[in-house]
């Protein structure tokens, strides 16, 4: 975390490793972070732990939760197909993809992969507004976790409220919907453990405590195929012998004075390995990389490096030979 952040001159950065049929957290860490012996030093900012206790637009991870809430509610699955024209407006405001491009007829599978917006949409649109919000919730992402740690705040899913096409569209792809990094890397192991939900687990005592189960095992199967299909197809962390599940997102920082958004970016990478029997699920996060770079840029090559690290050290076997 520490050469990320200096090799990409971001102003923060966050790292959790959870081992998601437990839901234990193996590592978890946060950057600028503090000297205890010289706390005086640091800012007031730098005592909380972004992890639990801020919350922040995740972008397009988002995009495997949407299609999650879609395949198990049977609305669609990873081969219903669409025909992108490159943009989509609602509610007067138009949305377009990250590329700018016009993708033509795509299946659900190949919007992971490529990370279309528009499908994105299309896929809630087809779920269902009530739907949709209904799995989010499930997921857990509008309620703290019960992590045992101090202060911890909840995501935000306000936006709903007013009712709008528009809103649920943005949120589809991660944009005008809040989370905390803890909340999403529960949602992400969710998918990695047969959709079940657990707590996250920070006391090496504590006994494993199933949340509930969020999406039928078939679901979280064919959501992590769909993963693996964008890992192997942009090939950026890839790992030989294992099938790694993951996806991207590179998220505009909202303006909170004037209104809309900055030209700041978060990214996350979030992804988890072997595919076929998940033993630990990554989230990376880097706030505000200079240049606003695609996350495939900074964390992805990041999340490799962890991920093969993490394959040597437990010793997993692969499973993709």
């Amino acid at each position: 975390l520490d050469a990320l952040v200096k090799e990409k001159s971001a102003e923060a950065g966050s790292v959790i490793v959870q081992e998601p049929s437990t839901g234990k957290i193996l590592a978890m860490a946060s950057f600028p972070n503090f000297d205890p012996n010289n706390y005086s030093k640091s800012e007031l900012k730098n005592f909380l732990n972004p992890i639990i206790q801020s919350v922040y637009e995740p972008g397009s991870v988002f995009k495997v939760i949407t299609m999650a809430a879609g395949i198990d509610s049977d609305k669609i699955t990873p081969d219903t197909t669409y025909v992108d024209t490159g943009s989509v407006t609602l509610n007067n405001r138009t949305i377009k993809n990250w590329d700018n491009k016009v993708h033509g007829k795509q299946t659900m599978a190949g919007v992971i992969e490529q990370s279309i917006n528009t499908g994105a949409v299309f896929a809630e649109q087809k779920t269902g507004h009530d739907i949709f919000y209904n799995y989010l919730l499930k997921f857990g992402l509008s309620e703290p976790t019960g992590i045992a740690l101090p202060g911890e705040v909840k995501g935000n899913l306000e936006n709903f409220k007013k009712g709008k096409d528009i809103h649920f569209a943005t949120a589809s792809f991660g944009q005008g919907v809040s989370v905390t990094p803890i909340e999403l890397i529960a949602a992400i192991s969710a998918l990695a453990n047969d959709g079940v939900l657990m707590k996250p687990l920070i006391l090496a005592d504590d006994k494993p405590q199933v949340a509930r189960r969020v999406i039928k095992s078939e679901t979280a199967a064919k959501v992590a195929q769909m993963m693996v299909s964008a890992v192997r197809k942009n090939v950026l962390a890839d790992i030989p012998n294992y099938a790694v599940a993951g996806k991207t997102g590179t998220a505009f920082i909202p303006d909170f004075v004037k209104g809309g958004y900055t030209d700041d970016v978060v990214n996350t990478y979030t992804g988890f390995a072997p595919a076929s029997n998940p033993k630990f699920v990554i989230l990376i996060k880097l706030d505000k990389p200079a240049g606003a770079p695609l996350a495939g840029q900074s964390v992805v090559p990041a999340f490799r490096e962890l991920a093969q690290f993490i394959l040597n050290y437990y010793n997993i076997a692969p499973d993709k030979l």
